[in-house]
């Protein structure tokens, strides 16, 4: 019996397939598609990203690797609630892309009315793919005080 041995490099990783001659072609469709898949939820973010707390507000920062076919980036968050993730929701999004290599901030201010407590942060990476590659979800611990959240309430009716 005629063996093929498929080695392909692609994306940092070995991908090997030894096959039958019959089998061929449909074991390069599958590590085509394999690979495509690949693709499609490659790491566009670099490392993890870091958040933290001011008191009033909480600054989510990252950087990128290669940025090709992303149109924004997501972020949402969630409220950790005993043991586990509360849902993520959508609290805003960064448009102006920069490009290859870059470093972002995402400074969110809608938490400064929120309740102490634990947060979790993700960044959806919009690229076309359905789902939206997500990271890992990054906490962070926010003490906002009932006085700042009073005072801006009171700032916030006469403006």
């Amino acid at each position: 019996m005629n063996r093929i041995i498929l080695l392909v490099f692609y994306a940092g990783r070995f991908y090997i397939s030894d096959v039958m001659r019959s089998t061929f072609l449909l074991s390069v469709l599958i590590l085509i598609v394999a690979l495509a898949v690949t693709t499609a939820f490659a790491v566009v973010i670099k490392d993890r990203p870091t958040a933290y707390s001011n008191g009033s507000d909480i600054t989510l920062r990252w950087t990128t690797d290669e940025e090709t076919g992303v149109q924004r980036f997501e972020i949402v968050r969630a409220v950790w609630e005993l043991t586990q993730w509360g849902p993520f929701v959508l609290v805003g999004s960064v448009d102006q892309l920069k490009g290859n290599n870059s470093s972002y901030e995402y400074v969110d201010k809608s938490v400064f009315k929120s309740s102490a407590g634990v947060y979790g942060y993700r960044i959806r990476v919009i690229n076309g793919s359905n789902p939206a590659p997500e990271t890992e979800p990054v906490s962070v611990s926010h003490l906002s005080s009932a006085a700042k959240r009073t005072w801006g309430s009171i700032k916030a009716m006469f403006r």
